[in-house]
């Protein structure tokens, strides 16, 4: 009888030792578990990039702007699809903006990107300048009056932390065959900017 109370004690603390270790955090009772995330599988070597990520490399660009000495962004895109609305064949974008010394606080890499399917230039990270920073803006390839679009209706715009669209200075907004775009527009933050009808 004592044998089989010494085995049943035994039995009893075993259950309780296998029941608390598993009910540890981050233990798995079913195999080997990661407890850290790498991003990406680390036995997989020839993990190559899907088609999405390929195009967002293709639309963005990152450069390191110094408080001391300012700098520049210049994005260059070649793009076919939809823009505004209208399918173009090749439009060509080009985006620049520039900082004068002084404009942050501290050195930052920015990356500006192109969404093909908005036509908005983006900005990362989110900023606020000490002065105004000159964006201009250049798309080449898209025809405002085969898309019945009247140039002096043509906005630009950037989204506030709503998503809601304020107008920026359109004053600066030239139309020319084929093309348009705007000139220095001062802007004061990174948000979405971009044209709108």
């Amino acid at each position: 009888m004592k044998k089989i109370n010494l085995i049943a004690s035994a039995l009893m603390i075993s259950f309780f030792l296998i029941f608390s270790i598993g009910c540890q955090e981050g233990s798995s009772l079913v195999g080997p578990e990661n407890t850290y995330d790498t991003g990406e599988n680390q036995l997989d070597k020839k993990h190559k990039k899907d088609k999405k990520d390929k195009d967002s490399d293709k639309y963005s660009v990152s450069q390191w702007i110094t408080a001391q000495s300012g700098g520049k962004i210049t994005l260059k895109v070649d793009y076919k699809g939809e823009y505004l609305g209208q399918k173009v064949k090749k439009a060509k974008i080009k985006a620049e903006i520039k900082f004068a010394p002084g404009t942050i606080d501290f050195d930052t890499k920015f990356t500006m990107t192109f969404n093909p399917e908005d036509g908005m230039i983006s900005f990362s990270p989110g900023m606020t300048f000490n002065n105004t920073a000159p964006l201009t803006i250049s798309v080449k390839g898209v025809d405002l009056k085969k898309m019945k679009i009247d140039k002096k209706s043509l906005c630009f715009v950037y989204f506030d932390a709503y998503g809601l669209e304020v107008e920026v200075d359109s004053k600066k907004i030239w139309v020319k065959k084929d093309s348009f775009g705007i000139l220095q527009v001062e802007i004061p933050h990174f948000s979405r900017y971009g044209f709108t009808k």
